[in-house]
């Protein structure tokens, strides 16, 4: 397998990860199970360590020739309060302007509103291990907090819409979203990009309890658009809005209002794109927990490609994806040895490649059976990617447990050397459309029950193209 992580380090007691430690603030969040900010989520019981870490600074100098104007937020006349007590508003709309790199030091920084710009063009947001706090909230509906120091719609940074994009370049990472305090946890960043972005080096720390936006949203509005979200951790995961105090109804798969319905958090999700998206987006070397709803669902319009992620325990799915034609070749991606760009090259279609998804309990509170991964609509392209599931789920089927899912509006679904390990009853395929579905190259082992004596034993749905495909050895 060439997944940057070894899948032994999640098979002593849990997948999901914790940050090890918030202070002191230099250099990394560093994974550890044994954190004591992971304890504050019940679906982190049993954690264990996860080899690797993500840092938590970027370095200005890697970035100021972009732009023509860079700026210390906490210097004079921004003065924004690096020690958390004074809330940044103020600070933010000052220093904000076309073409400018805005550097948080190291610090503390609130805020009780969130951020919002729209048609604004090449702008950094950097910090250098900078915390992001919000406002203590008493009272919340929806995504709206009503009581509390904070007060407005559950977004802090607002950058861009689908009517009026970011344009240009967008640099946006360095910092550690605070949610250890009990009602913590907001939409950090949601960015509409028209052109290029680049957001890395960003941890969520702590357990994501209002029921609320997911964490991020980004999504590219124009088929040569290209956004690169890397080195992303949110592994303590969020909580259904019915086990917080949020106060918000929704409806269930029936369209009946239902105030704790089963899985029905909607956008309570780890990473989410846009179905309005077009362009190409890239996730990679992302580190998602359990979510109420999906873990990383960047389904929407476009191209999209996970790379190099770990997901684990997410209800409905730890990845999903879907594809559409409206991208075009870009040259970070596409450029081949002639220098020309094809639609044909390493990424023809929304992929997902050298990852792990983990499916080993079923957390406590609201929650819908998780999937490893569900190829949603359009083509699609799975590989060197590998699944462990330890859970066993009381629903079968397209309900129930299984590795890999496609829906019926898949047109196509190639799944290719992967690494399947059942180690309880479970389904290792599951395929919900009719039209062209393969597996080549797929090795499913079955530990410690008796899963049958061929593939098609733990495949369900409609029977996919198998080539060198085995179980336990045998094919």
């Amino acid at each position: 397998m060439k997944a940057s992580y070894s899948r032994r380090d999640f098979l002593r007691g849990g997948a999901a990860a914790s940050v090890a430690a918030l202070a002191p603030l230099a250099g990394c969040m560093v994974f550890d199970g044994g954190s004591s900010l992971g304890e504050g989520n019940p679906a982190n019981a049993g954690a264990t360590s996860i080899d690797t870490d993500v840092a938590t600074a970027l370095d200005p100098s890697a970035y100021e020739d972009r732009f023509s104007n860079v700026v210390d937020i906490t210097d004079d006349p921004y003065n924004a309060d690096p020690t958390g007590e004074e809330p940044i508003g103020d600070a933010l709309s000052m220093a904000w302007e076309d073409d400018t790199l805005i550097v948080f030091p190291q610090g503390e920084y609130k805020m009780n509103q969130g951020f919002r710009r729209t048609g604004w063009r090449d702008v950094g947001l950097i910090g250098q291990n900078a915390v992001i706090r919000h406002g203590e909230v008493e009272a919340i509906h929806g995504h709206t907090v009503d009581e509390g120091e904070y007060s407005g719609g559950t977004m802090l940074f607002r950058l861009g819409t689908f009517s009026s994009p970011h344009e240009g370049e967008l640099v946006f990472g360095g910092f550690i979203f605070d949610w250890t305090r009990e009602n913590s946890g907001m939409r950090g960043l949601y960015a509409i990009i028209n052109d290029r972005a680049e957001i890395r080096n960003i941890a969520f720390a702590g357990l994501h309890d209002l029921g609320s936006h997911g964490n991020m949203r980004v999504a590219t509005s124009s088929p040569d658009a290209f956004a690169r979200v890397s080195s992303v951790d949110m592994s303590d995961g969020g909580m259904h809005y019915g086990d917080t105090i949020n106060t918000r109804e929704t409806t269930d798969y029936a369209g009946n209002t239902n105030e704790h319905g089963l899985g029905q958090s909607w956008s309570t999700t780890g990473i989410v794109g846009h179905t309005e998206m077009q362009g190409t987006t890239l996730f990679e070397n992302c580190i998602c927990g359990p979510w109420p709803d999906n873990g990383m669902y960047v389904q929407g319009g476009g191209r999209q490609i996970i790379r190099n992620c770990i997901a684990s325990n997410s209800g409905t799915a730890n990845f999903r994806f879907n594809s559409t034609d409206e991208w075009e070749p870009i040259p970070e991606l596409d450029e081949n040895e002639d220098g020309e760009l094809t639609r044909d090259g390493t990424y023809p279609t929304s992929t997902v490649e050298n990852s792990i998804a983990i499916v080993d309990r079923q957390p406590l509170g609201t929650y819908s059976s998780g999937r490893s991964i569900w190829h949603y609509s359009g083509e699609g392209l799975i590989r060197d990617y590998e699944i462990v599931i330890s859970h066993e789920s009381d629903a079968g089927g397209p309900g129930g447990n299984f590795a890999i899912g496609t829906r019926s509006g898949v047109t196509e679904s190639t799944i290719e050397n992967c690494q399947i390990t059942l180690q309880a009853p479970a389904d290792a395929f599951y395929s919900g459309t009719s039209a062209p579905v393969t597996l080549r190259n797929v090795d499913i082992v079955a530990e410690g029950w008796d899963a049958g004596s061929a593939p098609t034993d733990v495949i369900d749905g409609q029977t996919p193209t198998l080539e060198d495909v085995t179980l336990n050895g045998s094919s």
